[in-house]
């Protein structure tokens, strides 16, 4: 049964192609949901395919090495895969929790490669979807988003959530990890950054640039524009909400939901077209600033030999598993 699981959960993307009209995909024939099925089973392919040699080598490229990365350490003996001997979340009073993460560096890189890896998969479907695989350069420009400052230096829509990232209160002294002796706290923190950019960059392009440019395109072919921009910005972040309820510091429903209303409705304005360069600015700086924040300030020891979180009475429920993996948005 829980391969079976594995195996639906590895088909998702590759139903919601199928689910989303092909009128709403943006192309005439079914070859390009071919070339997008193609890229999806083997990085490149699709692109070598389609004869954009660029992006197989930029895009397809990025996704081999994280996929191969993630590979190579979580084939180690000293990688643990269930996230519920990884995190342990412990109620303390007046409403505190206290979170301790249980780390070997494959564990930690393993989990940071496949992170990346999936969200440059959704730069992907993104990237295939917005032309219907016709040949463009616009896909390069908004990964580099967060650094377009200049597009978006006099938006408050910007600033507001970034100043409240960096000044928010975390409780940081609440959060422990539990290392090993070959992982330093500044490699995470280097590594977290390459990894919450992409964060940024790869979940805007899914739930925004495809979920709700695709519902946004199925609304209005019975409903106005006015019912269109709101349904589809509801509906999609009804979906970014359901996937927020993994473990750990990811948001939680309520929050994702609130958040997606808020991008969904920077990035499709009442009176104005879609645009991803802001809420990939927003989403990007906010994970990053604030995982940022939280490991500066966290405390680190020296893990035990075979400690985990299992150790303790209180576990924390296993995480949110997407395409067959165990991965945290």
């Amino acid at each position: 049964m829980n391969s079976f699981r594995k195996l639906l959960l590895r088909l998702f993307p590759l139903l919601v192609g199928f689910l989303i009209p092909v009128s709403a995909w943006g192309v005439s024939s079914y070859g390009c949901l071919g070339a997008t099925v193609a890229e999806y089973l083997i990085p490149g392919l699709g692109y070598g395919v389609l004869g954009y040699y660029d992006k197989m080598l930029v895009l397809g490229g990025s996704r081999w090495i994280a996929l191969n990365n993630y590979l190579k350490y979580s084939s180690s003996s000293d990688y643990e895969e269930q996230f519920n001997k990884i995190y342990k979340k412990t109620e303390l009073a007046d409403d505190k929790k206290q979170h301790d993460f249980f780390y070997s560096r494959e564990t930690y890189f393993a989990n940071a490669y496949l992170s990346m890896y999936g969200n440059l998969t959704y730069v992907t479907f993104h990237d295939l979807y917005e032309t219907g695989c016709e040949k463009n350069s616009k896909t390069f420009g908004l990964m580099l988003s967060p650094f377009r400052v200049w597009e978006y230096a006099d938006e408050w829509t910007f600033w507001v959530p970034t100043v409240w990232a960096s000044a928010v209160s975390l409780d940081s002294d609440l959060v422990t990890y539990h290392v090993d002796n070959d992982l330093s706290k500044n490699e995470i923190i280097n590594t977290s950054f390459l990894q919450y950019q992409l964060v940024g960059v790869g979940e805007e392009m899914l739930f925004r640039g495809v979920i709700q440019q695709s519902l946004f395109d199925l609304f209005s072919m019975g409903f106005s524009k006015g019912y269109s921009r709101w349904g589809s910005i509801i509906t999609a972040s009804a979906i970014f909400g359901v996937a927020h309820t993994g473990t750990g510091f990811t948001a939680s429903p309520e929050i994702a939901f609130a958040a997606g209303i808020y991008l969904g409705m920077v990035y499709h304005p009442a009176d104005g077209d879609f645009d991803l360069t802001q809420p990939i600015a927003i989403h990007s700086w906010w994970d990053t600033i604030l995982e940022h924040r939280r490991l500066r300030d966290a405390k680190f020891v020296e893990r035990k030999t075979g400690e985990n979180a299992q150790n303790y009475t209180l576990q924390a429920s296993r995480t949110y598993p997407l395409f067959g993996f165990n991965y945290r948005f």
